[in-house]
């Protein structure tokens, strides 16, 4: 795939391949316990920079009024409990709302190293940035406008940026003050204890709670939904997964068969877009759905190199598939890095599209090169992002600090540490939670034309999780227009907002 320099959202894939998670089966009793960050020491003075304000929410059904709450939450470790970083987060409550059953969303981003302003600013809060109508880039700097489809409307929002992001932050500075918290385990069993300390401080122990994670989020909540049982005692009764990345080995295995099959029907998707094949990108995609998992798998895995002229037939159906040029396809041996595809799709338009969204368009900056310099859509967001955050918290949220806001961290996706061996896998932890949890729902959400995360992917994933006869729709993926940031529109943001209060509500059913 393209190395764009950060990747937001299941962001840059490990270049040091990880090991799968252990069985989900598999008696955890006799493993020695993981160092835990602790959240909370009463004798230990801690500056939360704690702002509250409140705010009125035009939503269709009337005005709700709420408060919001922008504060640091500490992390602590040792024999001594010393704060070990400072976790920002937003919080917002409806007024007047029981606590008790008021449901309540944890909210997290990807990367590893992405703040939560995309989804808090993109899909989910009370404001969104307003994007153009296509779900393209905005003119700088971007307004931002009352959000129709806010998630306030069935759930408390808390949004929670992990150590190195946003603004949280070590509190030593020494080199290892923020790494030891850029680890899979370390990560999970960190932002696990913000939850637990959340709840405790706001009484909310009797509350639905819900998870809610973008890309590599999504593979962040599935380990903690996990974490959160075997290490808290905290059942969740929803993951919410946006454009997520739960098997590694499904969207990275670009030498192998499964990898390139299951992102066919987004290429497809994508070159309809474009007019390259025939029919829209919904009717592009289904069919090379049928061909990615058929012909198409079968096809790679007869290829013989030696006389690579007799799979003349294969290529010319794959280029008819995706729209690209048969030569280029035999050139690829019929599998096409993400990174490659959208580099290529439009060279003879002297335009290049996003690995994040096939239909986004961009002038090609260099036409000579092989692989592009960066992704003109995710870089787009960074300012677009940024900025917009930057303003709302001082402005609507009271927020007064001069520690620069990292939307997307580089030092912290180039730091994270991946376990040395095999794909990083979140599926068993999945699997134990739904096992665990027999009233668990899960909602998987993609954007057809998401190239990084394709929504085959999770459909893969998701058919093979076991779970009990007349219990399939606990797991469910979603597909819409668009790709990894499908609300940039403003009519898939309405069509998940939908989808999510679905969820909860059948959660809330159990």
């Amino acid at each position: 795939m393209t190395r764009s320099r950060l990747l937001p959202l299941a962001l840059m894939i490990p270049l040091i391949l990880t090991p799968g998670a252990a069985g989900w089966a598999q008696d955890k009793a006799d493993k020695p316990d993981k160092p835990e960050p602790r959240a909370e020491k009463a004798d230990a003075p801690f500056d939360a920079q704690r702002s509250v304000t409140r705010h009125t929410l035009a939503q269709p059904g009337g005005p709700v009024a709420y408060t919001a709450v922008a504060e640091f939450l500490p992390l602590r470790e040792g024999a001594k409990e010393e704060v070990a970083a400072r976790i920002f987060t937003v919080t917002y409550t409806v007024d007047g709302a029981p606590k008790g059953k008021r449901p309540v969303a944890f909210v997290f981003n990807g990367g590893p190293g992405a703040a939560s302003a995309y989804l808090h600013l993109g899909a989910l809060g009370p404001k969104v940035v307003a994007f153009n109508d296509d779900g393209s880039l905005p003119r700088p700097p971007s307004p931002l406008v009352d959000n129709p489809d806010s998630w306030l409307a069935f759930a408390d929002l808390v949004f929670v940026d992990p150590v190195g992001t946003g603004y949280s932050r070590a509190t030593k500075t020494d080199e290892d003050a923020e790494k030891r918290f850029w680890k899979v385990d370390a990560d999970a069993g960190a932002m696990a204890e913000i939850v637990r300390l959340w709840l405790t401080r706001n009484e909310r122990w009797d509350s639905p709670k819900f998870l809610v994670g973008e890309s590599y989020g999504g593979f962040r909540i599935a380990k903690m939904a996990e974490e959160l049982i075997d290490r808290t005692g905290i059942a969740v009764n929803g993951l919410i997964m946006v454009s997520p990345v739960v098997d590694f080995a499904t969207i990275r295995d670009e030498s192998g068969l499964l990898g390139p099959a299951l992102k066919l029907p987004a290429y497809a998707a994508s070159a309809a877009a474009h007019g390259l094949v025939p029919g829209t990108p919904e009717q592009a995609a289904e069919a090379a759905e049928r061909f990615a998992l058929g012909g198409y798998l079968t096809g790679l895995a007869g290829l013989d190199y030696r006389r690579i002229g007799a799979a003349r037939d294969f290529f010319a159906e794959v280029a008819r598939t995706i729209g690209l040029p048969e030569e280029f396809v035999a050139r690829h041996r019929g599998s096409i890095p993400a990174g490659i595809f959208a580099r290529e799709l439009l060279r003879g338009r002297g335009q290049v599209t996003s690995v994040y969204d096939g239909t986004f368009t961009a002038a090609d900056p260099d036409p000579v090169a092989a692989r592009l310099p960066f992704d003109p859509f995710l870089k787009g967001t960074v300012p677009t992002f940024t900025t917009a955050f930057a303003s709302y918290a001082t402005e609507h949220l009271g927020v007064r600090t001069e520690v620069p806001y990292r939307l997307l961290s580089d030092r912290v996706n180039r730091g994270w540490e991946w376990p040395r061996m095999g794909q990083p896998n979140a599926t068993d932890d999945l699997q134990s939670a739904l096992t665990l949890q027999p009233s668990l729902r899960v909602l998987i959400a993609h954007g057809r034309t998401d190239l990084i995360t394709p929504y085959m992917a999770s459909r893969w994933v998701a058919s093979r999780l076991e779970l009990p006869d007349g219990q399939g729709d606990r797991v469910q993926v979603a597909v819409y227009e668009g790709g990894h940031m499908m609300y940039t529109r403003a009519a898939e943001r309405a069509r998940l907002a939908a989808d999510a209060r679905a969820l909860v509500d059948a959660a809330l059913k159990e």
